[in-house]
């Protein structure tokens, strides 16, 4: 099984809409044998998902169930196939881990900038920003 880790800060945001926006498209699409999980380079884990990110996904769609954050471990990072990383600060963090790569090197749509503390249509934008990257990643893995 190949297992992909969306990376963000706090995994309350940006990382937690991927996962759950991937996951989603992968069943949707009849994609197995790839595990898709989220965490955060300073993540607490045990932390809600945002109310913003949240509300973002709910209009897609998506019930963000029960989400927790995690807290991005070397050992997690290791045995990932692929680290995707929402910004390049992310990336350079990760600096020694050649599994790491940005959203937008894979899928040319761009850094996901941080909508943490901002107001519900930024994070409506954000997780449209994320729902057309992985519907990129959806394509290529189709192909």
């Amino acid at each position: 099984m190949k297992k992909i880790i969306f990376i963000c800060t706090g995994n309350t945001c940006r990382s937690p809409m991927a996962e759950l926006i991937l996951k989603k498209k992968f069943k949707e699409n009849g994609i197995k044998g790839i595990k898709v999980n989220s965490a955060g380079i300073f993540a607490k884990d045990g932390e809600k998902m945002s109310k913003n990110s949240a509300y973002a996904l709910k209009r897609i769609g998506i019930n963000p169930y029960n989400f927790r954050s995690k807290l991005l471990t070397a050992e997690a990072a290791k045995k990932a196939d692929m680290l995707i990383c929402m910004t390049e600060e992310h990336k350079r963090m990760l600096k020694g881990f050649d599994n790491a790569y940005t959203l937008s090197e894979i899928t040319g749509t761009g850094e996901v900038e941080d909508p943490y503390g901002m107001d519900k249509e930024t994070y409506v934008k954000t997780c449209e920003q994320i729902e057309r990257a992985c519907d990129e990643i959806v394509k290529d893995i189709l192909k």
